[in-house]
């Protein structure tokens, strides 16, 4: 049975070092089930054209869950058509973290 992982980035100005540990993590466990959350300030890095995209849907094509959190969004005026292609949405980022603690999933904040 594979590991499961659940992966909170909430810090935009965290977001090179998190992306590095992700890759980190999915490296050393490949066959790791990965979900990652971004909400709070780190929201932005899900929205197509910034500087983070190459790296979230790298992410996405090596089979990571990439959630965006709905009330992070509209607090930032985000709208679900400019999140990266294959990332999915979840009402509440920390809702979303207890759940998948409550199923057994390892939690890590970065």
């Amino acid at each position: 049975m594979a590991m499961k992982v659940i992966v909170q980035v909430s810090d935009i100005s965290n977001m090179t070092q998190s992306l590095k540990s992700i890759r980190n993590l999915l490296n050393e466990i490949p066959d790791l089930e990965l979900e990652v959350v971004f909400h709070q300030s780190a929201i932005t890095a899900v929205v197509k054209g910034n500087s983070f995209e190459r790296d979230i849907e790298d992410l996405i094509k090596r089979g990571v869950i990439v959630a965006a959190c709905r009330n992070s969004m509209r607090d930032r005026g985000i709208r679900e058509e400019d999140l990266i292609n294959g990332a999915v949405i979840v009402n509440a980022g920390v809702a979303e973290i207890v759940k998948k603690e409550s199923e057994g999933w390892v939690y890590l904040k970065l």
